[in-house]
């Protein structure tokens, strides 16, 4: 580009001296110019150099407006990415909450206790460790993706899978997720007798940005309904379809847990 204006600038330039040599080289051999024909030369030579400087300025005036349009244009890119961002942290309403989980049903402390028996003797309102004889040799504390959690071994793999397609589909999205909890072998807050579905380490409490959800206000975090679809599609049962809305839980469906015992992925005691 610089290349093409130098030598049309160059071209404009030597123009009037090649006419004037031309113009001499013709008299010379006829006859010389008159007064008259010397002014009208000298104003077109004077119409050039301002047309040629005129041409200068559109050059310089293009440049600056590229130069301005490139740094617009970073502008309006970060700014679409900070809004990319804010977005999947925005607390949103759950439409149809009670239909998210179509297909996937409730594993239910009461439906685990009935399959594996109770994750340990003496349960508190304090998280102990996993003494059930089925479950305790499954236990596995693992990196999956940009959490670190302790499940039974086959929820590892199955979340894995989970982060490795969030990972591809929303890249964004994977790096900022955070964790809440996972294995935690205790009776739920405020109760003595109900046990919480993440003392038999199948359940994950999840977040966008280390911000917790508030706990059944039928809201959350946009980032968790994109996650829920994730979860959804490798068997996981999501909390917002709870009695009471908890949309940073994630546990494993009754169907996945079936599909591990045919596989003879985990046992029970029946």
């Amino acid at each position: 580009m610089k290349l093409a204006n130098i030598l049309l600038a160059a071209a404009i330039i030597l123009a009037p001296a090649g006419w004037y040599l031309a113009y001499f080289l013709f008299f010379s051999i006829n006859s010389y110019p008159t007064r008259e024909e010397f002014d009208a030369l000298h104003e077109k030579h004077t119409a050039l150099t301002i047309d040629f400087n005129s041409l200068q300025q559109q050059i310089t005036n293009q440049g600056q407006r590229a130069a301005d349009a490139q740094t617009t244009t970073y502008s309006e890119s970060t700014n679409d990415t900070n809004t990319l961002v804010d977005i999947y942290s925005q607390v949103v309403n759950i439409a149809n909450r009670r239909e998210v989980n179509e297909g996937l049903t409730n594993s239910s402390s009461s439906y685990l206790v009935g399959l594996f028996g109770p994750p340990r003797e003496d349960l508190s309102q304090e998280c102990q460790p996993m003494t059930n004889p089925l479950l305790k040799d499954l236990v596995v504390t693992r990196d999956v993706g940009p959490i670190r959690v302790t499940l039974l071994e086959p929820a590892i793999v199955s979340m894995q899978q989970v982060f490795k397609n969030v990972q591809v589909f929303e890249p964004e999205l994977y790096d900022r997720i955070s964790s809440a909890g996972s294995l935690c072998v205790r009776l739920i807050r405020g109760s003595e007798t109900s046990i919480s579905t993440h003392a038999f380490g199948l359940s994950v409490d999840l977040n966008i940005d280390g911000q917790l959800d508030t706990l059944g206000d039928g809201k959350t975090q946009l980032g968790l309904t994109i996650l829920a679809d994730f979860f959804n599609k490798e068997g996981w049962y999501w909390g917002a379809g709870f009695g009471r809305e908890d949309s940073m839980h994630f546990q494993v469906s009754r169907e996945k847990i079936e599909t591990w015992q045919r596989l003879g992925q985990i046992p029970s005691r029946n």
